[in-house]
């Protein structure tokens, strides 16, 4: 059976990968890179958007350990905010959280906003290639979630599950991706084509 390695110390994402991979019973076993390689899998987020961030993760990566690597990172664009927070969404929402968002965005009736998330894949000789995927969307006026994995909803154990999932309503639905159940999410989340794509394309 094959192998993919994900550098990741994100157990929610890790988690959301395995969802994936175990859904469509691809015959792929994921390693979390952070259980082995423990900070060999840290990058440095560097680049103009956040597919520059995935693929200069995974070249660095994967170069270091000497093995293949993936890497998945997100960006979050309000369009009323002038595109903030952008590729540091996940610095914006340990620092203010979905509340400051929401904060922010009171009384703005342009509630655009865009979600697009790059998977990285790279070899140890520089090789690499990247996937994209963004999903349109609306800010909500409050948060909703439902009882889910904290990939897709805040939990007790993990109030920053999820994401932005809990405020953004993704077009074409009147619930945020946080009320969304793992599998019907799986068309409409951002992180799932990607993980979809990269893994048929290892396995090819």
């Amino acid at each position: 059976m094959q192998k993919i390695i994900f550098a990741t110390g994100n157990g929610a994402k890790l988690a959301q990968l395995k969802f994936i991979i175990n859904h469509f019973k691809y015959p792929i076993k994921v390693i979390g890179g952070k259980e082995v390689f423990r900070d060999k899998v840290a990058y440095d987020e560097m680049g103009e958007n956040v597919d520059d961030v995935a693929r200069n993760g995974a070249i660095a990566v994967a170069k270091r350990i000497g093995q293949p690597i993936i890497t998945e990172d997100t960006d979050f664009r309000i369009e009323a905010l002038g595109n903030e927070p952008g590729i540091r969404a996940g610095e914006f929402l340990k620092k203010f959280g979905r509340i400051g968002v929401l904060e922010r965005m009171q009384g703005i009736e342009n509630r655009k906003a865009v979600i697009t998330s790059a998977v990285g894949y790279a070899m140890p000789s520089g090789k690499s290639k990247i996937f994209i995927n963004q999903v349109p969307g609306t800010i909500a006026l409050q948060e909703k979630f439902g009882d889910f994995p904290d990939w897709i909803a805040p939990t007790p154990e993990n109030s920053f599950g999820g994401g932005y999932n809990a405020i953004f309503i993704p077009d074409g639905w009147s619930k945020t991706l946080a009320e969304i159940s793992p599998k019907e999410a799986i068309p409409w989340s951002y992180r799932e084509k990607n993980f979809i794509d990269v893994v048929e394309y290892l396995l090819v």
